[in-house]
Order: C-alpha cells, then sequence, then structure tokens
C-alpha cells in the first residue's frame, strides 16, 4: 500500500535512508524539509502495516530519492513507487544516480529511463548520471 508521509514516519524512513545511503543519508533536517515543502510528493510504501520504502519527487517528475529496505528488495516496490510518479507526471521523471551505482542504474534501465547527461563531481567524490524517461508516444 503506498501513502503520504506522516510526521510519525520520519524515525522509519530515517532507517531505511541510513541502510541504503550509508556513504551519504539524508539529515533529518532535509526530510523535514522535503514533509513540509513537497507534502504530496513524499510516500512511503508499506508492507502489513510496516513502512518498507519510500520515495520524495518533485511535481515535475523529478525524483529527489528513492529507498526501498534490503529485505524487501527485488520484489517490485520501487517499481511501483517509481509508477505513482509517472502517473502523477504523464509518464515523465527524471533521477541523478551515481555513476558507480550499477544496481541503480540497472533498475532504471529497465523502468525505461536513459542517459541524458552528467554532472561532474555533483556527489563530492562522484558524477552523477542524470537518467530521464519520456512519455511515451499514443
Amino acid at each position: 500500500m503506498i501513502r503520504r508521509f506522516k510526521w510519525t514516519d520520519l524515525d522509519t524512513v530515517m532507517e531505511i535512508e541510513k541502510e541504503a545511503f550509508p556513504k551519504s543519508p539524508y539529515s533529518r533536517f532535509t526530510f523535514s524539509y522535503y514533509a513540509s515543502a513537497y507534502r504530496n510528493n513524499f510516500l512511503v510504501y508499506l508492507v502489513e502495516n510496516k513502512i518498507v520504502a519510500y520515495i520524495i519527487f518533485y511535481s515535475d517528475g523529478h525524483i529527489i530519492s528513492i529507498a526501498v529496505k534490503k529485505a524487501y528488495r527485488r520484489r517490485g516496490i520501487g517499481t511501483t513507487l517509481v509508477g505513482e510518479v509517472l502517473k502523477r507526471t504523464g509518464g515523465y521523471a527524471m533521477v541523478e544516480v551515481r555513476a558507480s551505482n550499477e544496481a541503480a542504474k540497472k533498475f532504471y534501465r529497465h523502468l525505461g529511463f536513459s542517459l541524458y547527461t552528467i554532472i561532474p563531481g555533483y556527489y563530492g567524490d562522484e558524477d552523477a548520471l542524470v537518467m530521464t524517461r519520456m512519455p511515451k508516444p499514443d
């Protein structure tokens, strides 16, 4: 089940974030900012009433962050969350991915994303690949 983020979800979302991005997790302040500024675009995914994933995105389809607990990966949860973004944007989405993150690149390519450009040093120590997915023509 997908629902909008609630403030009581913050600690769980931060645990998922730290597990998924141990080198550079977002801070409590960052999540609080997105929860306030983009409350309709901060979603969590629940399995048996437990939060196992989240996604944050801008209304234009720019995915800010997505993470799924390790124990729940490869079950279609990330695909479902990105699908929710695509439904809301008419099929367009964009995301930055670490150049070394092979799993993320494969995931987004599987969903129809392709390389748009590279941002040198985006992550400080590493380049970002900007990947986009365009709406399918009618």
